[in-house]
């Protein structure tokens, strides 16, 4: 190819489905829509040496198709990284790190507990008048847990008798009608966002800037989760976040952020490219943000320190400022840990990137089937275990056995049908 020809971007953008037809069915799953919709063709029970027999071929044609992309994507698209338009300096395809290289991070970072992780936990309690979210952080390493925070909010809905009852009662239902299911996300319902992902997620970045004591910090999903720099619309939490955030990621610069479930399909078909302890670096943070910066919205109150470096600064640009002094510093990629697993995407700051990947390879290989640090699972576990569970609904149920009116029986007499 002619070096004056612009290469193909390797990242396109998604774009949102607006229908599929029976053709792309046919296409993609090799049998048409309608005998799939006619009951008359599915087998009764379960024939399993027919299963299995399919199950094979499609693997084994899968198999060898994935193999024969997987090295048009190393030859093709590989060495293209760099070219790609905004591509950092240090994008490409980084094949460095040995074994022995694996075996000296476990040894001189990770098991002497040089590295800590933070990872956090919502629990929540739903009844008709109070939702009670209890909010707990967990640090640990390998020499052991570090310490665990928690909150409780108590959310009131409706608690001051105003009006009609009834009025008052389809109010509260018609709100708790927008509202999305039990331990669903919803931006629809700010409060709800504000109360468990938002709290939660800058308490983690808390405990890993002022609590934290080791050479390296480890955490869970995105540095700059959209929870935290959105708020729930609400500025005193952007700007706050914003702080913790400028601290660790430009302040510190010695992290390692690894997300379980990362989104983006793309470059996670990159990485199945990858062979085992490869990695790629991509493009940086401040790309990634710019799909959602613009279209957060404020409200106008402010209660909280607005100066950056002395210079007043609106929500907006608190967030604006941070995507481009402190995320284009935080570069993103992708690696492998085992041929069992798939591929991960991490962060890391770009004075630190190389080192990052090695701790973020080598706590992934402790977990070969899914290439996964384990310490984020232990510091999940450990969060779980002291603030997840059933624990927050057993003491809510047994507060509210305390509480209710005692029960007769025969009182509810008067409410049946005849």
């Amino acid at each position: 190819m002619s070096d004056t020809i612009a290469p193909p971007a390797v990242l396109p953008v998604s774009r949102p489905s607006h229908g599929v037809t029976s053709d792309d069915f046919r296409r993609t799953f090799g049998e048409p829509l309608a005998e799939v919709l006619n009951l008359q063709t599915w087998r009764p029970g379960i024939d399993l040496v027919q299963e299995y027999a399919r199950l094979e071929r499609e693997v084994a044609e899968a198999v060898r198709f994935e193999g024969e992309m997987q090295a048009e994507v190393r030859r093709v698209v590989f060495p293209r990284l760099k070219a790609v338009p905004a591509a950092p300096p240090e994008a490409g395809h980084y094949t460095d790190v040995t074994a022995a290289d694996v075996e000296a991070t476990h040894r001189r970072l990770l098991f002497n507990g040089s590295v800590e992780c933070a990872d956090g936990t919502c629990q929540t309690h739903d009844t008709l008048a109070l939702t009670v979210y209890r909010v707990g952080v967990s640090l640990v390493s390998y020499r052991g847990d570090q310490g665990s925070w928690a909150t409780q909010l108590f959310r009131k809905d409706l608690r001051e008798r105003r009006g009609d009852p009834t009025e008052e009662m389809f109010a509260l239902l018609e709100a708790r009608g927008r509202r999305s299911g039990l331990n669903q996300p919803d931006r629809r319902d700010g409060l709800s966002e504000l109360a468990q992902r938002a709290v939660m997620s800058h308490a983690e970045a808390r405990v890993l800037l002022g609590e934290a004591k080791a050479l390296w910090r480890m955490g869970h999903g995105s540095p700059a989760p959209y929870q935290l720099l959105a708020g729930a619309g609400n500025p005193d939490v952007a700007i706050e976040s914003v702080k913790v955030l400028r601290d660790l990621l430009a302040g510190y610069k010695r992290f390692v952020y690894v997300a379980s479930e990362p989104g983006d399909r793309v470059l996670l078909n990159l990485g199945q490219a990858l062979r085992p302890l490869e990695y790629l670096i991509v493009g940086t943070l401040e790309e990634r943000l710019a799909a959602f910066v613009d279209e957060l919205r404020f409200s106008d109150t402010v209660t909280v320190d607005d100066r950056w470096d002395d210079t007043r600064l609106t929500p907006a640009k608190w967030v604006r400022r941070f995507q481009d002094e402190v995320a284009s510093q935080v570069l993103y990629g992708v690696y492998r840990a085992s041929w069992l697993a798939p591929p991960q995407v991490f962060y890391a700051h770009r004075e630190h990137f190389e080192a990052a990947a090695r701790i973020a390879i080598a706590d992934s290989v402790l977990l070969p089937d899914r290439g996964f640090p384990l310490l984020i699972d232990l510091a999940d576990r450990a969060c779980t275990a002291v603030y997840g569970g059933g624990s927050l609904t057993e003491l809510a149920t047994a507060a509210y056995a305390r509480h209710a009116p005692p029960f007769r029986y025969g009182s509810e007499r008067a409410n049946r049908p005849e």
